[in-house]
Parts: C-alpha cells; structure tokens; sequence
C-alpha cells in the first residue's frame, strides 16, 4: 500500500518515459447486427497506438509496458480466466514468431484486416498506460475508461490484457518478440501462486534490447 501511495505521488510529479494506449473495440461480425436478439453480445478487439514508426515508443518500450500492463491487470481479476487464455495462447503465438506470421511486416495487414472483417466498431474501452521509473525500478501506471454500453469493465479488461501481447509482437523482431513470450510465461507460471513475475525492472532499458530470461 505504502509503495502504491509513493508511486501514486511519483507519477503525479513527473513524465513517463514512455506511454501508449490500448483500445478494446465493440465490433460486430454482420454487415446488420441482431436487434430483438437477447443473448447477442458484440465481439471484443483491441487496437494500439501510437503506430509502429514512431519513435517516441520503440518497440522493446512498448514489449515491456505491456508486461507490466498484462502483471497490473492481472493483480485485478477476479478469477483464473486471464492466466487459462494466456496458457492456451502461447504455444500459438511462439509457432506464429518462428513461422514469420507476426512481427512489424505483419502490422499493417493486421489492422486491415480487423477494418474488414468487422463492422458497427465502436470504443468500448481505453487503457492509457504510461511507463515511469523509480527507484525500485520500472512501473506502470494505467488510466482506464469504461464507455457505457453492454460489455462489463471486467469483460474489456479481460479482453485487453489478452491481446495486448500480440499488439506488442506486431512491433518486435523474431528474437524480441520470443523474448518478450519467455517472459510472459514467466508470469503466467507465477501469478496464479500469488507470486509476483520477478521482472527485472531495475535493468530492462526501454531503448536497450529485450532478452529471455537467464540470457
């Protein structure tokens, strides 16, 4: 608690290092989504920004504030669920680095895609995350906004925390990118203990390279 209030103050007083926002979408798969329809529920995805090329957030910044983002929003739920889905979606996401199916070449085609194949998009929700440092090291602090509609907080955080890391493989490179997997593993194998990840984030340097863990 003592260190939260000391945070609180420290990211009051001065600038993050580095931030970015990501946006959880309320999107419909029909070109006319089901009015009288009571169970129909819209399908959630999340887009980020700022765009890849800027150079005020370059990619192994934006890998490791979602790290902590994914470690924050973690400490947030409620259930299991976010720990289950990232079991389930890191086997994937390592055959998709090593097969050349993610990474900055892939960005544009993403974000295309999801103008698509989607229609009725409307923001359900925002998370602005601002990387700061003190003397304990890396930290992240999160300004969260839950627009009125049909989806929980809990569902757009939920669906946020899930995705995120993919919105950060988009950016990084084969080795960064299976670097920043090895560390959510990490997390993923110790949240659920009620142990915290033990990122190193005394060391990590936003403009550095990220390694694997024991590298």
């Amino acid at each position: 608690m003592l260190r939260g209030l000391r945070r609180r103050l420290y990211e009051a007083r001065n600038e993050p290092l580095a931030r970015f926002t990501l946006r959880v979408l309320a999107v419909s798969p029909f070109p006319e989504e089901p009015e009288n329809d009571e169970n129909y529920f819209p399908s959630l995805i999340v887009e980020s920004s700022p765009a890849p090329d800027d150079a005020a957030l370059p990619p192994v910044a934006f890998a490791i504030g979602t790290l902590l983002f994914v470690e924050w929003a973690y400490a947030r739920q409620e259930e299991a669920t976010l720990t289950h889905r990232l079991q389930a979606l890191l086997p994937r996401l390592r055959v998709a680095v090593r097969g050349g199916h993610l990474g900055p070449a892939r960005y544009a085609a993403h974000r295309a895609g999801q103008q698509e194949r989607y229609f009725h998009q409307r923001e359900a929700a925002t998370y602005e995350v601002a990387i700061h440092r003190d003397e304990t090291g890396l930290f992240v602090a999160v300004r969260e906004r839950v627009m009125k509609g049909p989806w929980p907080a809990t569902a757009t955080l939920l669906e946020a925390a899930t995705l995120a890391p993919y919105e950060a493989l988009l950016r990084l490179e084969r080795e960064e990118a299976l670097a920043t997997l090895a560390w959510l593993a990490v997390g993923v194998e110790h949240w659920p203990c009620g142990r915290i990840a033990g990122f190193p984030v005394t060391e990590w340097d936003l403009a550095g390279a990220l390694r694997e863990p024991g590298a």
